[in-house]
């Protein structure tokens, strides 16, 4: 029997493919997908929009039937993880796989520029490892712990598949 999901969360690491597989799933089940980034941002990647704001939006979104989020900004997520069915958490097994794929990535797209992606570089060595501006902050591993029984940890591109293939 084929699970039956209407309103999922995808977050994990930077460059792990939430938005691939957000459109993957929306194809398959004819629900439409969402990133945190579009509420996030007035103006994309250069403009924030205020927070309350934004909170307000993705809320109205999260008393919908179907829905899926991604992202990695958790004070958007937050909101819709109680009433999610499935929390999926995409991770790199470690730091050097991470910064492979998103120097991968910056070769792949012609808006990406080297500076950009050095910081994203920087900026996911100090998430993962809690330092720096990011000492203290939450991980993506204590952000989805509370809910663990709904969370779907995927680490590689095979378990990425398979787990597609379940619908």
């Amino acid at each position: 029997m084929k699970p039956t999901f209407n309103k999922i969360i995808i977050t994990g690491d930077a460059g792990r493919g939430k938005s691939t597989l957000a459109e993957k799933l929306s194809t398959r089940l004819g629900i439409p997908h969402h990133s945190t980034d579009d509420y996030f941002y007035e103006i994309k990647f250069s403009k924030p929009r205020d927070r309350q704001e934004a909170l307000i939006q993705i809320s109205k979104l999260y008393h919908k039937d179907k829905w899926i989020v991604e992202g990695t900004t958790a004070w958007l997520l937050d909101p819709g993880m109680e009433s999610s069915d499935i929390v999926i958490y995409l991770r790199y097994k470690n730091i050097f796989s991470q910064w492979f794929a998103l120097l991968k990535r910056y070769l792949n797209r012609s808006e990406d520029t080297l500076k950009g992606t050095i910081m994203l570089m920087k900026h996911v060595f100090f998430k993962r490892y809690s330092l720096g501006y990011k000492k203290g902050k939450m991980t993506h591993s204590e952000f989805v712990a509370p809910h663990k029984s709904k969370v779907k940890i995927l680490s590689s591109f095979k378990e990425i598949d398979e787990f597609l293939k379940s619908f």
